[in-house]
């Protein structure tokens, strides 16, 4: 850790930006294992992030969470599709004035039909814990890519008291319909 400090005459600062915090899940008080930073999630092949923030809203009804998928290509050295999906999914949180409501970000570099992703389980356990009920997603195959993982999510999301389920795919952040799945086989169950 480099600490930062400016100095004049007799005062001395250490900037906000190099104290380092210890994360604990609010919920479960447990620290996971998480990688350094976000971009280094994104230079390896199941690297995962999971990360914190307003713990005053978690609980709320206006609270959300953010989920983004991306793949690692072996010609890139990390990945675009979660850096572009990530930082647009940010933006347009933003831009809806949900920042002061996102209450966690979780970030998987994986493939969609691997169910065991890090960040993803967590996403659930913290939604089944009642952090939050709105959860956004830059698009909704990272969720039910295929049948394995619509039923998974199908399974998951009856076991909810409620959800609200926000897609950015259309250029702003709206409300997903789970009979939009169409090409899904377990279509008709939603």
């Amino acid at each position: 850790m480099s600490e930062t400090h400016i100095t004049t005459e007799n005062l001395s600062l250490r900037l906000e930006r190099d104290r380092l915090y210890p994360m604990k899940h609010p919920i479960l008080g447990t620290t996971p294992q998480m990688e350094d930073t976000m971009f280094e999630a994104m230079m390896k092949f199941g690297g995962y992030r999971v990360d914190y923030m307003k713990s005053d809203r978690m609980g709320s009804p206006s609270a959300i969470g953010l989920y983004v998928l991306g793949d690692l290509p072996i010609d890139q050295s990390y990945s675009r599709t979660a850096k572009h999906a990530l930082f647009s999914a940010l933006c347009m949180i933003r831009d809806q004035a949900e920042a002061d409501n996102l209450v966690a970000v979780y970030l998987d570099v994986n493939h969609s039909d691997n169910l065991s992703r890090p960040a993803y389980q967590q996403m659930k356990r913290d939604m089944k814990a009642g952090m939050f009920h709105r959860l956004c997603v830059p698009s909704v195959r990272d969720l039910v890519n295929d049948e394995d993982a619509y039923a998974d999510f199908w399974h998951f999301y009856r076991e909810l008291e409620w959800c609200e389920l926000f897609s950015i795919e259309s250029g702003n952040l709206r409300p997903v319909a789970f009979r939009e799945f169409a090409g899904c086989p377990m279509v008709g169950a939603w």
